[in-house]
């Protein structure tokens, strides 16, 4: 039973996906014609993933909402589970995002194109030049008012285990003035298994913890170590005891 099952959950997913991805991107790609900046096509994107959760059974909560600022652009430092990491953070964080994604990506048919038409920013880590361009234009985005995500282990935990966050991202808090704002994640790691590309549908927690302002008196380097015993106590606090948040469930 337990074959047929992630059977059929993961022929039901890439089946929701690609569907979703023909007619969503379409959309995203129309609007893009009519509204410049990228606001619409990435709400358009935000109910893609929301829509991809919902019918795959993912249920998402999120904790702590509040610590969501509405008037100014963050720094979502999250540590990286799995592929529902992306799904889960961009259907349900109530602010405009710009995510940094591997320039592979935007070749894509719909999904790339609907990306470079919400204004998401390619980077190619093998070349220093285009990465640092990559890097200016995301401090652009910032500046104008747009959030981003970042996941400075640098790739997904196979056993949910949080690696070291690497150097580099904490600049752009640095060189923006944007807060960084430590969201800890737990259960996409159990949906989508590092190197498998079963699905095994099941509950995801949001934590938002308050945001770190970063100062002249205060390293960026800190604050980022700093970010990251914060995301570590909020996952071994949770991990256990998967109980009801105080603020229900989010859809």
């Amino acid at each position: 039973m337990k074959i047929l099952s992630s059977f059929y959950h993961t022929f039901k997913f890439w089946t929701v996906i690609t569907l979703l991805s023909l007619v969503l991107g379409v959309a995203a790609l129309s609007l893009a014609l009519i509204q410049r900046g990228g606001n619409g096509p990435h709400q358009i994107a935000s109910l893609w993933s929301r829509l991809l959760c919902r019918l795959n059974g993912i249920d998402v909560e999120i904790q702590g909402i509040e610590n969501v600022q509405q008037n100014r652009a963050q720094i979502f430092v999250a540590n990286h589970q799995g592929y529902f990491d992306i799904f889960a953070l961009s259907g349900y964080l109530p602010v405009q995002l710009r995510w940094v994604a591997k320039a592979s990506l935007f070749r894509i048919p719909f999904v790339g194109w609907s990306m470079k038409a919400a204004g998401y920013i390619p980077v190619d880590r093998e070349n220093r030049k285009k990465a640092f361009q990559s890097f200016l234009l995301t401090i652009e985005k910032i500046k104008a008012g747009c959030s981003v995500v970042l996941f400075p282990e640098g790739t997904r935990s196979e056993d949910g285990v949080i690696g070291p966050f690497k150097k580099g991202g904490h600049l752009l808090a640095a060189r923006s003035g944007a807060p960084m704002v430590p969201v800890t994640i737990l259960g996409t790691g159990e949906i989508i298994r590092k190197g498998s590309a079963v699905i095994r549908p099941g509950p995801v927690r949001i934590i938002i913890s308050p945001p770190v302002e970063v100062d002249r008196t205060r390293g960026t380097e800190e604050a980022l170590e700093d970010i990251r015993k914060t995301i570590i106590r909020n996952y071994e606090d949770n991990r256990q005891e998967r109980r009801p948040l105080q603020g229900g469930k989010v859809n």
